[in-house]
């Protein structure tokens, strides 16, 4: 069983039901997915609904009878950590930051997690041929802070985590706490850079944040810069398929667009 962490609030459960699909698509192994959602009241963004996440689960027992899911509305523990913290507005939404529970909550050996504006492109055991038994965590440089940041600052969008070494050391909760007091850019990114010791830089193929290579397993819709021919800063996500189309001019998931509209009828229409 393939333990996997998507997190996020009702305006990116498209890019969840694409991510997942893509997951399905590649890994034939069974996979736990685990959903975690929050609602604040200093954030208008609502959490992802029961209702959404019953849809999402019939989908998934469609296509892999053995796989699982398991969802979690953490919002009152959210709450009452991140209720005074001067990061409880990060860069994004405060739904970001609910990866640093996962401790509290997910029980296995490793655990993948995944940006919700993540696809796969290859299967997720791949990953199995990246040894993390003697770190905290299996990470990717982030394409552009290892320029303007630190030259091994990574990107927390792909994580391949080793459980029983991160309840070892505490990592994610120390990382709440921290956030509690100090205020960071790209909160718990930074946080989670400040404070793993013990870190193994995968290839970039695990988080491929630009152009989809032959060998990449993962690609990421971060946010880019191009240069040619204007300088423009892009923000541009999986769910965005026209702009997918025209501006990067990629069409590897376009079945997976398809069968999501067949899939999930009553979930917006991707554009």
């Amino acid at each position: 069983m393939i333990h996997v962490l998507l997190t996020g609030d009702n305006k990116i459960f498209t890019g969840i039901c694409l991510n997942v699909l893509s997951i399905l698509k590649y890994t034939k192994s069974p996979v736990h997915i685990h959903i975690m959602t929050i609602e604040v009241p200093w954030h208008p963004s609502k959490k992802i609904s029961k209702e959404n996440f019953d849809l999402l689960c019939k989908v998934v027992k469609q296509k892999s009878p053995q796989s699982l899911l398991s969802y979690y509305d953490i919002a009152d523990e959210f709450v009452k950590e991140f209720a005074d913290s001067p990061n409880k507005n990060p860069a994004y939404s405060p739904a970001s930051l609910t990866r640093l529970f996962l401790q509290r909550y997910i029980n296995c050996d490793k655990l993948i997690y995944l940006d919700a504006d993540t696809m796969c492109t290859m299967s997720l055991e791949e990953f199995n041929k990246i040894d993390i038994s003697n770190a905290e965590i299996g990470v990717c440089l982030d394409y552009m802070g290892k320029f303007w940041l630190h030259r091994d600052y990574f990107n927390s969008g792909v994580l391949y985590i080793n459980m029983k070494k991160v309840n070892e050391t505490n990592l994610f909760n120390e990382a709440i706490k921290l956030l509690k007091t100090e205020k960071l850019f790209f909160s718990d990114q930074t946080a989670l850079y400040k404070l793993s010791k013990a870190r193994v830089y995968m290839p970039m193929r695990y988080n491929e944040q630009r152009k989809i290579k032959p060998d990449t397993v993962i690609k990421h819709f971060n946010k880019g810069i191009r240069y040619l021919p204007f300088f423009k800063i892009y923000n541009i996500k999986q769910w965005e398929v026209s702009k997918v189309h025209s501006f990067f001019k990629m069409h590897d998931f376009d079945d997976i667009y398809d069968e999501y509209h067949k899939l999930f009828p009553t979930l917006p229409k991707l554009v």
